[in-house]
């Protein structure tokens, strides 16, 4: 979700955070008061108030990303993450699979998931989440060895992204796939 949760308007003067205020939500979090509602497009949702919409997967390089936002100062930071909001891209209509490219390169899964749970009660969770990691690798980096070894030094795991999904059972009334 670092880069995760383009056509955002916000401002740093729009919201006002009180002092002290840092953005570091649990994952359950992001999924229950964000993602969820953002998805759903509950009317009361003041999500894309906190967490911006912007394209992780398409033409833009990631290090692209974070100087714009934060030239723009529009974007939650949080230490050394950003929050956004983003659309799969699927590799066909009748594809489950997703695009990862982004600008020269994509973002590469480390093989791990986990899911993230809601507590009902003290005897019950329930599944509403999984959390994939990713990190960013250059097209090239597998061409010439020699290069390889400095982008890899460089780039690889210097720009990770946590993707957040809702749960297929929370998906039913959503009308687009975040």
């Amino acid at each position: 979700m670092e880069a995760a949760l383009s056509s955002s308007s916000l401002s740093s003067s729009t919201l006002e955070w009180p002092g002290g205020f840092v953005f570091d939500p649990l994952d359950e979090v992001l999924v229950t008061h964000y993602l969820h509602p953002k998805a759903t497009e509950i009317s009361y949702c003041k999500c894309h108030e906190v967490i911006p919409e912007r394209d992780l997967y398409g033409t833009e390089e990631p290090w692209q990303i974070w100087e714009k936002m934060e030239r723009a100062n529009n974007c939650i930071r949080n230490k050394e993450e950003m929050f956004f909001f983003t659309r799969l891209k699927r590799v066909s209509s009748k594809s489950n699979r997703c695009k990862r490219s982004i600008g020269k390169g994509c973002w590469k899964g480390d093989g791990n998931s986990s899911d993230i749970f809601y507590c009902v009660d003290q005897n019950e969770r329930k599944r509403i989440g999984v959390k994939k990691t990713y990190h960013y690798e250059k097209n090239n980096v597998k061409t010439d060895k020699s290069k390889a070894k400095d982008d890899e030094n460089n780039h690889r795991y210097r720009w990770i992204l946590h993707e957040i999904s809702l749960d297929e059972s929370l998906l039913q009334h959503a009308k687009e796939i975040w």
